[in-house]
């Protein structure tokens, strides 16, 4: 391998162990021939920690010829990460989006800086004028419809759950536009503040797919892996860094997670995304739910959420923190009567509401009152700046194309990609519920606000130095 070809992996290297899944990599850099079935034994021993083993498969890369740096490329791309290219590869056609109708820079950044307009006193041409809007065809079927190849179908299942093909081999980057901005978006709203999203750590998209499962356990979910490819193109161009796990089982996802707080620690990131896609599962009793990993674990969303309130991850307090949940809340089909004889009766009227304490707040479990005139100014809120956003509403499916992918991610990346660079993120999801009704028919996605408190613009493509 050549010197200029090591120095990129080096200069790359955490990027690559932290972005990157080892089973899909290893298997592509197998089929590339880079390595022999005896040399992947090391990278598949499961009592050695999955982060050492991706650090030993791109170390060991650098000494496996001339063509193994270009065969790492192809890997990557083959895989969806296309940012890692780009950054591997400064020659690379991914710099250009060729395979879509993207805007022309001139050979500048597709970032502007205020400063260099301010110097020049010239206005930024606006690329996104006259652009034809992405529009692709609309899917009815639901979560749990079928291939029609039955058998087709299970030997595919079979072949990725042993690692030995990788689904997203043939698929191609996303052909749909991301608008970018061209000026910073001001409220007029002078009650309403904004979080700070203005520097070029614009973010980090934290994405959990879970696709296949062991043992026959739940589902193959097909379609589920165009949403983490139209997930990872979308926020690749929103201007996130984005790590990606897929099909971990329990233990994995948790240890993910823990160390999340470790690897972010000095990125500074001004908004994080956390995306989880699975099979899910209400609990009773509960408004929360349960998240199937690739063992058949199962991980509450209300856990999830805590690995990054402020006491757990106290370096995101005040930074704003928006979970996607991609999963079923319960069985219930979200239909509802056409005609009035249908019409489900009335509701019960609610009893009136419990009178107030006169003198502070109480809560479950607590012995008292706690004294509102006299706050604790040493102790924080433990959950603050969240925002969660489920693809359906409690108790109900989310429906899947076994093609396109998930209905609900969909309309995200439609609603992101053509009104991220103009629109707060609680407008866009509700301009994504609305894309959700008018395309798919029926569903209802559903937002919590816990502590969010100020409007985030994600500010696509434009910076503040």
């Amino acid at each position: 391998m050549q010197k200029e070809h090591r120095d990129r992996i080096q200069m790359n290297f955490s990027s690559l162990v932290e972005q990157t899944d080892l089973d899909l990599m290893v298997t592509a850099l197998y089929e590339k021939g880079v390595f022999s079935e005896l040399m992947i034994e090391p990278y598949k021993d499961n009592s050695k920690d999955a982060r050492m083993r991706k650090r030993l498969l791109y170390i060991d890369i650098t000494r496996r010829g001339p063509e193994a740096f270009c065969n790492l490329l192809d890997a990557l791309s083959e895989n969806g990460y296309w940012d890692l290219v780009r950054d591997l590869d400064p020659s690379s056609s991914l710099h250009a989006r060729n395979s879509r109708p993207a805007p022309s820079f001139s050979g500048e950044s597709k970032f502007y800086s205020l400063s260099k307009l301010k110097k020049t006193g010239k206005e930024p041409h606006d690329p996104n004028k006259n652009l034809a809007q992405h529009s692709s065809s609309s899917y009815i079927d639901k979560r749990n419809t079928t291939l029609n190849k039955e058998t087709n179908g299970n030997a595919e299942r079979e072949l990725h759950v042993k690692g030995v093909v990788n689904l997203n081999q043939n698929s191609e980057i996303p052909h749909f536009n991301v608008i970018k901005s061209t000026k910073f978006v001001e409220d007029n709203e002078s009650d309403i503040k904004l979080y700070r999203t203005r520097g070029r750590n614009r973010g980090v998209l934290v994405l959990f797919s879970y696709v296949a499962f062991q043992f026959g356990i739940e589902d193959y979910r097909h379609g589920a892996c165009n949403d983490a490819v139209n997930l990872r193109y979308l926020f690749t161009e929103l201007g996130f860094k984005v790590l990606s796990y897929s099909d971990l089982d329990l233990t994995e996802t948790q240890h993910a997670l823990s160390k999340l707080r470790e690897g972010m620690c000095g990125e500074g990131p001004e908004t994080v995304f956390v995306v989880f896609s699975s099979h899910g599962y209400a609990r009773s009793c509960s408004s929360d739910t349960d998240l199937r990993c690739s063992d058949g674990g199962l991980i509450s969303r209300s856990s999830i959420i805590n690995y990054f309130n402020n006491d757990n991850f106290p370096e995101l307090n005040g930074v704003p923190k928006v979970f996607v949940f991609q999963t079923c809340r319960g069985d219930n089909n979200d239909l509802a009567p056409r005609s009035p004889e249908h019409m489900p009766p009335p509701a019960p009227t609610a009893p009136p509401a419990a009178p107030r304490p006169p003198s502070g707040t109480a809560h479950d479990g607590a012995q008292g009152y706690v004294d509102e005139d006299r706050p604790d100014a040493s102790v924080d809120r433990l959950h603050s700046d969240i925002l969660i956003a489920h693809a359906t509403v409690p108790g109900y499916v989310s429906n899947r194309d076994v093609v396109g992918g998930s209905w609900y991610i969909q309309a995200l990346c439609d609603v992101f990609a053509e009104r991220a660079h103009d629109c707060h993120v609680e407008k866009l999801f509700t301009l994504v519920d609305e894309r959700l009704k008018l395309r798919f028919g029926p569903q209802t996605s559903s937002v919590d606000r816990w502590g969010f408190n100020k409007r985030l613009y994600l500010h696509p493509g434009l910076y503040e130095d």
